[in-house]
């Protein structure tokens, strides 16, 4: 048995303890935040008053917005301008109600025209939602335009997402390489290894600069142009607001502390690695020394904490698995994606040099790295069809906004790469293009050119990096779910009651139901107005509404246990019977899992437990097979390489 045979079953079994204690880890940390409770969903205007392509009498002073979760005071803007561009803004007061959800402008009094209330609001979630309102004074306007909740983000916050995005996925797949596939090339990898590695402290330190400018950004989003060129006072108190007052900026904090540990222990792995000789030789068998390890335990943790402030936080039911699966879906994308696009800037040129060099490191490097990029595609296609089926909600969604067109489009890219992945299969694998040649009758003697996997691999890896474009864009916009929930619209249970025309709605808010009761008189001169009105809802009780204007009552109370339920809704009026009225309601469909989720669960659980029973018995086969079984195959380059097969051109493109 040679000693290559003989060190490779050796760096198995030594690297066997690291993922389960990287998968426990990820599992635990999962635990702790999901008792923390999810962040704050997106914020979109949910309705208005007047609502889009409204009328309000002439001389109205008062106009309101409601949004869907509380918003930052010192990030948002709102402007009322008439429709003629020459004149000047209305002038315009925002006051918050104490729930930070609802915003009441007081204006001059309206003249009759069109106007447009131009909101701009910076979530305590840290994502920024901007749209307008078009009404009528004494007329209602033609031609309105949509709200615009799932319009592009600013194409400054897509970039910074893409930088920290692709510098995680850079730093992931670094390591991957540095540990598994270069201890297979043997000296040749001790050699690459300090390249390898200073690829990632360079992803990681990009990862963490963009990551840093994210907040900046959607505070800057927040700001209109006046105040943004002015003193920076203003926008950097929008940012401390955004990062210490919600879930989400706690949450980015703690991950940009993660970033910056794992940007040290790369830099550290760098110095320690040296360039081959005595100081390689020192490393642990996969090529992961303790700074190396401590890197990695650092990115998982900085895309667990992505994973658990990102889109998943805004689903109504069963977040925590989707952020566990947020997880999985990028740390999967960095050992495929990022692994492979530093195997094409350091494994690659080698493989230009020569025939010699190429037989002696194209098969090693790439049988090394597909048994991981297989398993890590298994777990990316797996998880990003549940991340699909909990995001997009119905077919009919997946191209009516932003979200769902990046979804069909990563899905296209992605299928590409793996086409791509599997020639680039058989090219490595005489077993499999054997196998191939046999079912396409090809003949006995057929086997693929091997001296095209330099451009099949570098142009997969180009079609991954479109796919992680896209991952950006979806990132920084809210989801189809998303821009379907905002734009639903609320029917409202209305009945007549001792004169008063009385109508009643409960708005599903996250956690809350908003309750919205407006009375109106029917009889002409109404002798007693209404005095106060409460909500009779379980398990809440009794709920008094505060008035926020003549006619109109509001207030929040928890969602019922019950999926179904009735709310009494009583209206107070003085010296007189109260008036009842009932109102059944429903909440089963909040966070009901539709068709397409159970779909694309039920497939991503299948793939998934496959995954896992190919590994189980690989590994029982390793168990049990002789050491032998290790040794590289005869005649495909899988020994280590001696004189007159390429490393004297190795020397030579490796010397400064």
């Amino acid at each position: 048995m040679t000693a290559a045979a003989r060190r490779v079953p050796a760096a198995r079994r030594a690297a066997r303890p690291t993922l389960p204690l990287l998968v426990a880890a990820l599992l635990a940390f999962a635990a702790l935040l999901a008792g923390a409770g999810a962040a704050s969903a997106h914020s979109a205007l949910e309705r208005s008053d007047p609502p889009n392509g409204g009328m309000v009498a002439t001389g109205r002073t008062s106009l309101t917005l409601w949004f869907g979760e509380p918003v930052s005071a010192t990030g948002s803007t709102f402007t009322v301008r008439p429709s003629d561009a020459s004149a000047p803004p209305v002038p315009t007061t925002a006051t918050l109600d104490a729930s930070g959800d609802v915003v009441h402008l007081r204006t001059a009094p309206l003249e009759r025209g069109t106007y447009t209330i131009a909101w701009s609001v910076v979530a305590t979630d840290g994502h920024p939602t901007r749209g307008t309102v078009v009404f009528g004074a004494g007329f209602r306007p033609d031609g309105v335009p949509a709200g615009g909740s799932g319009a592009a983000p600013d194409a400054g916050q897509v970039l910074a997402r893409l930088g920290d995005l692709g510098g995680t996925l850079l730093a992931l797949g670094a390591l991957t390489v540095a540990g598994r596939v270069l201890s297979a090339l043997g000296a040749t990898g001790a050699r690459l290894r300090r390249r390898v590695l200073r690829l990632g402290a360079i992803g990681a330190g990009m990862s963490l600069v963009a990551a840093a400018a994210v907040p900046v950004l959607t505070a800057q989003a927040g700001l209109d142009a006046p105040a943004s060129s002015g003193p920076g006072a203003r926008l950097w108190a929008a940012v401390g607001e955004v990062l210490l007052s919600s879930t989400w900026g706690v949450l980015w904090l703690l991950r940009l502390l993660a970033l910056a540990v794992g940007l040290v222990g790369l830099v550290v792995a760098t110095r320690r690695s040296g360039d081959g000789g005595s100081e390689a030789g020192s490393l642990a068998p996969q090529g992961w020394t303790r700074p190396a390890r401590l890197a990695l335990g650092a990115l998982v943790v900085a895309a667990s904490l992505d994973g658990f402030a990102g889109h998943a936080s805004t689903l109504p039911a069963r977040s925590v698995p989707a952020a566990v699966a947020a997880t999985l879906h990028v740390l999967a994308a960095g050992v495929w994606a990022g692994g492979l696009l530093v195997l094409v800037v350091t494994v690659v040129p080698l493989m230009r040099l020569d025939a010699a060099t190429r037989r002696s490191v194209s098969p090693r490097a790439w049988r090394a790295f597909s048994p991981v990029a297989a398993a890590s595609t298994v777990v990316l296609v797996g998880t990003g069809l549940y991340e699909a089926g909990r995001h997009v909600g119905s077919l009919a969604t997946a191209t009516s906004s932003v979200y769902g067109t990046g979804v069909l489009a990563k899905l296209l890219l992605v299928a590409v790469a793996l086409v791509l992945a599997g020639y680039n299969t058989v090219l490595v694998n005489p077993a499999v293009s054997a196998r191939v040649g046999d079912v396409l009758r090809l003949g006995p003697g057929w086997r693929p050119r091997r001296h095209r996997l330099a451009t099949t691999v570098t142009v997969e890896a180009c079609v991954l990096a479109g796919a992680v474009a896209v991952a950006a864009l979806m990132t920084s916009v809210p989801t189809a779910r998303e821009v379907q929930a905002a734009s639903a619209v609320t029917a409202p249970h209305s009945a007549t009651v001792d004169g008063l025309f009385v109508t009643f709605e409960a708005v599903p808010t996250g956690e809350q139901l908003r309750l919205v009761v407006r009375t109106e008189a029917v009889v002409r001169p109404l002798p007693t107005p209404p005095s106060g009105v409460e909500v009779g809802l379980a398990p809440a009780g009794s709920i008094t509404l505060r008035a926020v204007e003549p006619g109109r009552w509001e207030a929040s109370a928890p969602v019922p246990e019950s999926a179904d339920w009735t709310a009494a809704v009583v209206v107070h009026r003085s010296g007189r019977p109260d008036s009842v009225v009932l109102v059944p309601g429903s909440t089963a469909t909040a966070g009901a899992a539709t068709p397409l989720e159970l779909v694309t669960s039920g497939l991503a659980v299948a793939m998934l437990l496959g995954l896992a029973t190919v590994v189980a018995v690989r590994r029982r086969h390793r168990a049990t097979d002789s050491p032998s079984h290790w040794s590289p195959p005869a005649g495909v380059g899988g020994a280590e390489p001696g004189p007159g097969t390429g490393d004297e051109h190795l020397e030579k493109a490796m010397t400064p």
